[in-house]
């Protein structure tokens, strides 16, 4: 009874697999066919069935770009990015895209060149690269301690030190980038706006008072969810609330 069970889920998870595969190619051949709409309902239907990779995000920001909806087309990018950083053609689009929004944010890290060379450097690698190369500097540090006590050579024990050291010092750096990736994976929540425009209220209530004008594609900083409205920041010069119907929170 349990084999012919296994069996059964078998066939049933190769059949869903096809019909994603299917799905997946009629997108393409949409999109391809211009039918920039078409290829977006196809490519959401993945999403909505647990299909969620930012292979899929990214080709729903290139759809939307195409469709002229920079709002949208940005909030995919930027949710493909955040699932693989160190894609250079996500990178590409996203600052594209970002180019044509009316509000011209720049991070600090963009601003300042040495910030954004460490920037560069902290997102080479992937989470899970780090995490890997975590591992193997650990098994490094562990076989040469393990020389360092075992040579008995006082010449082959500075060697070991030297590269015990140096692993370490790898090691410090990397668990540093590696620790902050995974606090911001657990804290960051942004947010784009993908209508026209959206104003920046002072409390979560349209009878606040307005402090700002947000357009469409703008990121922002998302501080808290209270009810319809979203408390958000940019920066330190632009703080309060928008309509949580006028954006996107990125998952």
């Amino acid at each position: 009874m349990k084999i012919i069970f296994l069996l059964l889920l078998s066939l049933f998870s190769a059949s869903l697999a096809e019909n994603s595969n299917i799905a997946l190619k009629n997108a393409t051949k949409a999109y391809e066919q211009n039918d920039f709409s078409q290829a977006i309902d196809l490519w959401k239907q993945e999403l909505e069935k647990g299909l969620y990779n930012d292979q899929i995000l990214y080709n729903l920001g290139n759809a939307y770009y195409r469709e002229g909806k920079i709002g949208y087309a940005i909030f995919y990018y930027e949710s493909a990015l955040k699932l693989n950083p160190t894609d250079q053609d996500i990178a590409y689009n996203l600052k594209l895209a970002k180019s044509q929004t009316k509000d011209k944010v720049e991070s600090s890290a963009e601003e300042n060149p040495i910030l954004s060379t460490l920037f560069s450097i902290h997102h080479f690698l992937s989470l899970k690269s780090q995490l890997i190369l975590l591992g193997v500097l650990v098994w490094l540090l562990s076989l040469f301690a393990f020389l360092r006590i075992a040579l008995p050579s006082p010449k082959a024990k500075n060697i070991t030190i030297g590269f015990i050291f140096g692993f370490s010092l790898i090691f410090c750096i990397l668990l540093s980038s590696t620790a902050y990736k995974i606090y911001q994976a657990e804290t960051d929540s942004r947010g784009v706006v993908i209508a026209a425009n959206t104003d920046v209220f002072s409390g979560p209530n349209e009878k606040n008072s307005t402090l700002h004008t947000l357009s469409e594609g703008t990121v922002f900083q998302v501080l808290s969810i209270q009810g319809k409205w979203a408390e958000i920041s940019i920066g330190e010069r632009i703080r309060g609330f928008v309509s949580l119907s006028d954006v996107n929170v990125i998952p």
